[in-house]
């Protein structure tokens, strides 16, 4: 079959340029012939940004009279584009997160009904959308596999008693994205009640700074390092000198409508891979990753709960390895990489071609 998939810039290193990747990858092992679009700038500033869209549509509109099916990986790009594609073209689009989440879903919802399925990310994305009430076409959950250790020797498991918790945080560090949860975690460990803690955080952005300073007053500067950046073999190894990766990342509507939270969050299952259990919030697409009692915590997003579950960790060590374990065995039971194909595949083959 000849399938044109559509994405933003797959030059960027971000999330859902990766999944795009990894869906090329697996339509493209099924004997698919592919044809990938993606946007660009040609050239620098605005003139550079708008030679690089007409140059997109210009290329939409030859291929998607020549190809049998579309794949677009992201709601936004199919609003954008849809009054260029041919009607009776089935579509498949992939639903992240916040694009679809709140006052966000309104403008996007004609072109997504014309879509024969939707992919959402986790069953919390599609939950989110399904509580609108519009004609939408079947939604299915495809969870994003974990690109970082593909073609890796897994971690061994947790000794079974740490000598200290040692937690990791991978999130970019925004003003405008604090839902992360680096704030609850500050004034979380200044309640504890010991010292036995290290916390690496991994990520770069504009609230580095303010994170920084707050760190130093409140005295936590000797347990916390700010590693910035790191590059695939360094988080591999940040998250095998981990013990629990804490990332207390909530759900919410802010005043103007707007939603917050994780579509699923690749970090978690990243530190699942490892063999490390994850301290999440109860609302969001981590849910589909992380087992409560079984394979991680899942705490509501205030100071409280989140320090009852800490003190409960300081005090029995033990438990790290054994969620760790378990979230182990169960990321790689249901998120592998072949998992991912045999979802891909069932969905383009039941994509009618008909409308």
């Amino acid at each position: 079959m000849k399938i044109l998939l559509i994405s933003y810039d797959l030059r960027r290193r971000g999330g859902i340029e990766r999944l795009s990747l990894d869906v090329v990858g697996a339509l493209q092992a099924q004997g698919h012939h592919l044809v990938l679009l993606s946007t660009r700038r040609l050239g620098p500033g605005l003139i550079g940004r708008l030679l690089g869209q007409l140059w997109f549509l210009c290329q939409l509109a030859i291929a998607s009279r020549r190809c049998e099916q579309l794949f677009c990986m992201h709601a936004l790009l199919l609003a954008q584009v849809d009054w260029l594609l041919p009607r009776p073209m089935p579509r498949l689009c992939w639903l992240h997160g916040v694009e679809v989440w709140g006052k966000a879903l309104a403008p996007l919802a004609i072109a997504l009904c014309r879509c024969r399925v939707l992919v959402a990310s986790s069953n919390f994305t599609r939950s989110k959308v399904l509580e609108h009430s519009h004609p939408w076409p079947p939604v299915v959950v495809i969870n994003p596999p974990a690109r970082l250790w593909f073609g890796q020797v897994l971690p061994e498991p947790l000794p079974a008693q740490a000598q200290n918790l040692r937690m990791l945080t991978v999130a970019r560090m925004a003003a405008d994205e604090r839902y992360k949860g680096h704030d609850l975690i500050i004034q979380a460990l200044c309640l504890l009640n010991t010292d036995n803690w290290h916390w690496q955080i991994v990520g770069i952005g504009d609230d580095q700074p303010r994170l920084r300073a707050l760190v130093n007053k409140l005295g936590l500067a000797e347990r916390v390092c700010f590693s910035g950046a790191l590059n695939d073999d360094q988080l591999r190894q940040a998250y095998q000198d981990c013990n629990l990766l804490a990332m207390p990342s909530s759900y919410g509507l802010r005043a103007d409508g707007s939603a917050m939270g994780e579509g699923f969050g690749i970090t978690y299952l990243e530190a699942a891979m490892a063999g490390r259990a994850s301290l999440a919030c109860i609302e969001g697409g981590q849910s589909d990753v992380i087992q409560a009692g079984k394979t991680g915590w899942l705490v509501q997003p205030n100071v409280d709960d989140l320090l009852i579950s800490l003190q409960a960790i300081l005090n029995n060590l033990g438990e790290l390895a054994r969620r760790g374990a378990a979230a182990q065995q169960y990321a790689s039971n249901n998120f592998g990489f072949r998992n991912f194909e045999e979802a891909i595949k069932k969905t383009t083959q039941n994509l009618p071609l008909q409308a």
